[in-house]
Order: structure tokens, then sequence, then C-alpha cells
């Protein structure tokens, strides 16, 4: 394993559960990407990027995920890379081709040894049909939510009532209609509009 091999099993093991870490790096080692882990982003989990002059695709994931969270937004992120390098754009992002790739990629880490037993069987229904968000799938976004380092004064977006304030990075929102992953929120003070996940961590005014 030469340095930079070691720098990305190391970053991945930082992030994934233990058990899991050889088969996540197993993935990149297969077909190298630039893997970066990011602040977070209430707007996405992850993300893959490849334009066609760029030598390498770029996938991130979110620096504030619990393991568990991180090691499917990876894989389905590493799903979109591997479609990309067979299809090179020409099928939908999220249509038949990136779901196959992505049961395939995730089903070796279907695991008990790997998912403790409530996020395990939820996912395990999950991937019969992923979704492009996983948190749209809300018995998974729940299970998962279990593991989410605890904070007493704090909510999911999806369980505050039309209407009411809450507080996100220091800035005051209302909530408005929910969309399908999506909630339309209003900035009071800037009277602006921005589309928060519907399982973003809130504190209800």
């Amino acid at each position: 394993m030469n340095h930079y091999e070691k720098q990305i099993h190391h970053r991945l093991s930082r992030f994934v559960p233990d058990n899991s870490v050889d088969l996540a790096f197993n993935l990149w080692k297969e077909k190298p990407f630039r893997f970066v882990v990011v602040k977070a982003r209430h707007s996405k989990l992850g993300d893959f990027r490849k334009k066609p002059n760029e030598d390498s695709a770029i996938i991130t994931v979110n620096e504030n995920l619990n393991p568990y969270s991180f090691l499917i937004t990876y894989v389905h992120e590493v799903a979109h890379h591997w479609v990309y390098e067979k299809f090179k754009g020409r099928v939908s992002p999220h249509g038949n081709e990136w779901k196959n790739a992505f049961k395939d990629l995730m089903l070796p880490f279907q695991i008990p040894e790997i998912f403790p037993e409530p996020v395990l069987k939820a996912l395990n229904v999950y991937m019969l049909n992923p979704k492009a968000a996983s948190l749209s799938d809300i018995r998974l976004a729940k299970a998962l939510k279990t593991f989410d380092p605890v904070n007493p004064d704090e909510m999911s977006l999806l369980e505050l009532k039309l209407g009411q304030k809450f507080t996100l990075e220091n800035r005051l929102f209302e909530k408005h209609e929910t969309r399908r992953t999506r909630v339309r929120c209003k900035e009071v003070k800037s009277g602006k509009y921005y589309l928060v996940h519907k399982m973003a961590m809130i504190i209800p005014e």
C-alpha cells in the first residue's frame, strides 16, 4: 500500500464502521477517485462530480454523519462513479443503471457485523428499490438518526409544525411547505427562501 492509498484507508477508517473499512477502501482502489470529507451541508449528504475535461472524479461526503449514514452515502456516490465510468453520463443519474450498481456495491456491507439490527432491517427494505435520497425513506432515516450525537435542544425539521420558526447555523428560519425530501424555508432576516433537507436537525424557537 503506497502513501496515498494509506491516506485514503485512514480517512475512511475515521468515518465508516470498523468492519467496513477494508470493503470501502477496495471500492476506491478498484476505480480510484478524489475522496474529500467536507463540512456539513444541509442541502445534501454527499455528491459525485466528473467533468469530461478533468482526469478524475470527485466524491464528497459530509463529515458530521454518523458512521452508518456516512457509509451508505459513500457507497451511493461510488455507484454514481461506476455508472459514469461505464455510460459517460448517457443515462439518468438515479435510473436503473445507478440502482443496480448501488445494489451490487452495497450488498457486501449488508451484514450484522457492520450495521446494527434496526438499521440493517430498514436498509434491506430500502435497497430493494433505492431512491435518490436515502433519507427520503422515513424508516431508514429514523433508524439512522438514533445513532446521531444527542442534543436535547434539537429536533428534525420534519417534526416541526408549518409556520414555526427555527434556528439553523445561527440563522432564523420559518418552515413552509414540504416537498419530496426538502422543506421550503424562509430566512426571516433576508426574506429569501431556501430548500432544507427534511431530516436536518434544527433548534425550534
